[in-house]
């Protein structure tokens, strides 16, 4: 059959779905690119296009998506419902129409989703999601995205296709990791953090100055590290997680650097923007992570550094990186 008509009949049949559900007003239909498996692109177009017009539709209504009738794995299902019990959401689009990114992995990407978020800051509400789906066009999962710029600038940095296929893997990640602060969820921050893993948070504090501080121009404030180990980090995210109703964290400045001594573990610097219902700040994210096992990535350092002491944005040199921890094993 034509390439063409086949087409045709999808988006025909997608439209005769959403018509027959009354979901008309809320729909938005996917129309998937660079698929050559016509029945494997109608699943994908399928299923992504009744999961997004669900949740348009949830969201007009003031309800919990449903999420039935639809080819998603329960773990999907988990990301989608603990997203919208932070902030309700709905797709701004009526209309997608995007290509397949294939992951290395076998899964596949639908990227630049635009997404509205109902309970986030002004600045905040207008973000990207992912949907990643199975080999064979099942939904697997729901986050949110980091900027396409910063994605391209680290896949660009990449030599080889070992490393290439590790950045992949990486960004992936680091957009799973940033979403599970959105959805609150201790399951996977408990997952991914090695037994004994480092975990130091800076704070900034003021000093009490001598005369002799004041003559030679000391600064007033100053960070102090605190060490933290994974089961007490855990506990205080709990902590945040019950106080706060509304959660959004934003990555940019991401650079990752694979370590000169042991290629399956990565450095990755974050510059962190934290919005929540009670607190916000700025500041600098590095995490170690080991590869070792592709499947089950553990990050075995998590620092946070605030971005300004008093009035004084901290240089690059005084962010910790993967040189900081030379002897960290």
């Amino acid at each position: 059959m034509d390439t063409v008509i086949v087409k045709k009949l999808i988006l025909f049949l997608l439209f005769i779905f959403v018509i027959s559900h009354g979901f008309s007003q809320f729909a938005t239909i996917v129309d998937i690119g660079g698929i050559d498996n016509n029945s494997l692109k109608t699943r994908l177009d399928n299923n992504a296009s009744k999961l997004l017009t669900e949740i348009n539709a949830a969201f007009v209504k003031g309800v919990v998506p449903s999420l039935t009738g639809i080819e998603m794995t329960s773990d999907a299902k988990s990301s989608v419902l603990a997203i919208w019990e932070t902030s309700p959401f709905r797709c701004k689009e009526t209309e997608i129409i995007d290509n397949i990114l294939n992951l290395h992995s076998g899964e596949m990407e639908l990227r630049n989703i635009r997404l509205y978020m109902k309970d986030a800051d002004s600045t905040d509400r207008n973000q990207e999601g992912v949907l990643v789906f199975t080999k064979s066009g099942v939904i697997d999962n729901l986050y949110l995205a980091i900027e396409n710029k910063i994605w391209n600038k680290v896949m660009e940095e990449g030599d080889g296709v070992t490393d290439l296929r590790r950045r992949e893997i990486i960004l992936n990640f680091v957009e799973n990791f940033r979403t599970s602060y959105n959805r609150k969820d201790t399951t996977f921050l408990n997952k991914v953090f090695s037994k004994d893993a480092l975990i130091i948070t800076g704070k900034v504090i003021t000093v009490k100055q001598t005369d002799q501080d004041l003559i030679n121009n000391l600064p007033k404030e100053k960070i102090i590290y605190v060490r933290q180990s994974k089961l007490e980090y855990i506990s205080k995210m709990k902590q945040i997680f019950a106080a706060n109703d509304y959660l959004n964290i934003k990555f940019n400045e991401l650079k990752v650097v694979q370590h000169q001594k042991l290629p399956d573990y990565y450095g990755v610097t974050i510059k962190q923007y934290w919005n929540s219902t009670l607190y916000s700040d700025i500041g600098y994210v590095f995490l170690l992570i080991d590869f070792s096992d592709e499947e089950n990535p553990l990050i075995h350092i998590r620092t946070w550094q605030p971005s300004m002491v008093g009035d004084r944005e901290i240089a690059k040199s005084e962010v910790f990186n993967i040189g900081s921890f030379g002897n960290f094993r």
